[in-house]
């Protein structure tokens, strides 16, 4: 009965406030005017003629329809999903008639109509940005658009700011539907033991590689002392990579880290350059940056040597950013001289390859990870840019940064601008518009102001709401001001003999309209959107209210599939350009550079088994190894300490 009650005050209430007025309204009622007098009884003899007869009829039929569709209104623009909003959608940009290829992704479903919002892949690679606070359906979103990508064929990178072990299920089961479980990597620091191997600084030109781990430093540009040593550190990265790839010698994280804090270590690969090019143009780069740091002969060190003191004053605090990468349980996945992903590869080989970044109990080690796998993504575009159209990726790559905000730098800022040529999607998915503002105004500008594509759910703060009301747009409506006033008086005249006196009373109500710019969704109205709704914006011009589709599979299918299982690979060695390439086994040979001494200190021992290699178990040798580099750890550690 409620329910009832409430549908029948709903209509009384529309019925009440239904206001007539322009030429529309004013022609019906003329229509249904003539029919009313047409069947008098004075003008009905005059009218019975059968051309003539039709007029009055005809005029009253059109009246009374166009008066019934607008009584009927409220019943017309039921949406066909429950939605929060009472706005129409806009056709859909792109029909597909049934049977036909899809050229594009689905987005989700129009709230009015129910007809489906599907995006081509040209307007997808003018890029996507997602707003929304968090549990409102943004992972959802982004989840039924990655497996219709892996479904078209096409390759993802996901890189997510929070570790959910039902993202990493989720996603495989996608690949396990599609037949493509061997496209599925994962790169996981938090369980080294389910993840495959990667090294984002051992593919690409040394200034490349570089600067990429130079994202691990905050912006310098305000600060001129500490923009000097960003530099030095820029120097000193490009010489020592370029010096490893000239001497073909595979590195890691963890052997940059000890060149950069070992004497000894920096000496063996200026030998080891002398040896494999001598004479040649990066050897003689790689002397003169070590002159900066020679030290001449004299009765403590008769051979001369580096001064560490001032190397690590110059370098302790690059390499104690890249020690926290090649030890722990990043250093499991990083240390590799040969890596199951290689980025660019995966993206021209159309992979599907998730990154899960700690970010709860690893915060600055997980944010810095994340800012070096963006780093190789930047590094990849600009291969793919420089391929023939025909061999870049398509269905595009997809890149989908999930809180984002937990990682972003201003490294982003070119990505959106020039990844569309690349063939490849980005989209990132934020709480609040502040996650950008944070870092700049001007990458916020450039990574919003590139996202064709905007998806708005549920925001959570006043400020976020307002600035995606402003994105979504005005258009002009109508204000309608309602005002009463209510006067009485009362006077009399003390002079008079007569007891008359002087009363009045006044009321009046004026009503008013005009045009003004109006939000076309308000912040309140975003504030107000329900779980798994959204509003679209494509282009700036094309508006849609929406609810997202949201894909699972039953337990039965769960089950067939089975749990996440990563996908190894035999390692043969690094080739490049069909030359094998030796491991450069700095953090290996540690306890050899260490017992040389440095400056007067006592050399550092580290134990090793007496036992022969052959008389030693499986576990024997993985615990003595194992003993080892924490061994090795812990004299690296106390050199960065010193520094």
């Amino acid at each position: 009965m409620g329910k009832r009650a409430g549908v029948l005050a709903r209509t009384l209430e529309h019925f009440y406030t239904m206001k007539f007025g322009g030429t529309a309204d004013t022609l019906s009622a003329v229509g249904i005017g003539l029919g009313l007098l047409g069947s008098t009884p004075a003008l009905a003899p005059q009218l019975a003629a059968f051309p003539v007869v039709l007029i009055p009829m005809t005029a009253a039929g059109v009246g009374a329809a166009w008066m019934t569709w607008r009584a009927i209104e409220p019943w017309r623009k039921a949406h066909a999903l429950a939605s929060s909003l009472e706005i129409r959608s806009d056709e859909p940009p792109m029909v597909v008639k049934p049977g036909a290829n899809i050229e594009g992704l689905l987005l989700g479903y129009c709230c009015d109509t129910g007809k489906p919002v599907i995006i081509d892949y040209k307007t997808l690679m003018r890029h996507m940005f997602i707003l929304g606070q968090s549990g409102v359906g943004k992972t959802v979103a982004a989840s039924n658009v990655m497996f219709q990508q892996i479904q078209s064929g096409g390759g993802v990178l996901f890189i997510d700011g929070k570790i959910d072990a039902k993202n990493i299920e989720q996603m495989y089961h996608y690949c396990c539907f599609a037949g493509r479980q061997q496209d599925f990597l994962v790169i996981n620091p938090d369980d080294p033991a389910n993840s495959n191997t990667y090294n984002p600084v051992l593919f690409g030109d040394p200034d490349e590689k570089a600067d990429g781990v130079l994202q691990l430093i905050p912006s310098t540009e305000s600060n001129a002392g500490a923009d000097h040593y960003k530099q030095e550190a820029k120097q000193a990265l490009t010489t020592l990579i370029r010096a490893l790839q000239t001497a073909r010698l595979a590195y890691n994280m963890i052997d940059l880290t000890v060149l950069l804090t070992n004497s000894n270590a920096l000496l063996e690969l200026e030998r080891k350059l002398q040896t494999t090019a001598p004479g040649g143009d990066e050897a003689k780069d790689y002397a003169l940056f070590l002159d900066k740091f020679r030290v001449p002969p004299n009765a403590q060190n008769p051979l001369g040597g580096i001064d560490m003191k001032r190397l690590k004053d110059v370098f302790g605090g690059i390499g104690g950013r890249l020690y926290s990468f090649g030890t722990g349980q990043f250093g499991k996945i990083m240390n590799t001289y040969d890596p199951d992903v290689r980025l660019y590869e995966a993206i021209r080989s159309n992979k599907i390859v998730y990154v899960a970044l700690p970010v709860m109990g690893k915060d600055t080690t997980a944010r810095n990870f994340g800012r070096l796998v963006i780093a190789d993504l930047r590094t990849s575009i600009s291969w793919l840019q420089k391929l023939p159209e025909a061999e870049r990726p398509w269905p595009p790559f997809m890149v989908f940064c999930d809180e984002a905000g937990s990682y972003v730098n201003e490294s982003w800022s070119r990505i959106p601008e020039q990844s569309r040529s690349a063939h490849v999607v980005f989209m990132p998915a934020v709480q609040t518009c502040a996650n950008f503002q944070a870092i700049s105004n001007e990458l916020y500008e450039m990574v919003i102001g590139n996202a064709w594509t905007k998806i708005y759910f549920k925001v959570g703060t006043q400020g976020t709401a307002e600035e995606a009301a402003e994105l979504i747009g005005k258009r002009l409506g109508v204000l309608r001001s309602l005002a009463g006033t209510h006067s009485e008086s009362a006077s009399s005249s003390f002079l008079r003999h007569a007891p008359e006196s002087n009363v009045g009373a006044g009321q009046s109500v004026n009503s008013g309209e005009r045009e003004q710019e109006m939000f076309i969704v308000s912040p309140d109205d975003l504030k107000n959107l329900t779980m798994g709704e959204a509003v679209i914006t494509i282009g700036g011009s094309l508006i849609y209210n929406v609810r997202l589709a949201m894909t699972e599979f039953d337990v039965e299918t769960k089950a067939r599939f089975g749990p996440f299982r990563v996908s190894r690979f035999r390692s043969g060695g690094l080739t490049i350009n069909g030359v094998r390439w030796q491991p450069a086994g700095f953090f290996e040979d540690l306890d050899r550079y260490l017992a040389v001494g440095e400056g007067g200190r006592p050399p550092k021992k580290i134990a090793r088994s007496a036992k022969p290699e052959g008389d030693k178990t499986r576990d024997a040798e993985e615990d003595d190894h194992g003993q080892r580099e924490a061994e090795r750890e812990k004299a690296l550690a106390e050199d960065l300490d010193e520094a």
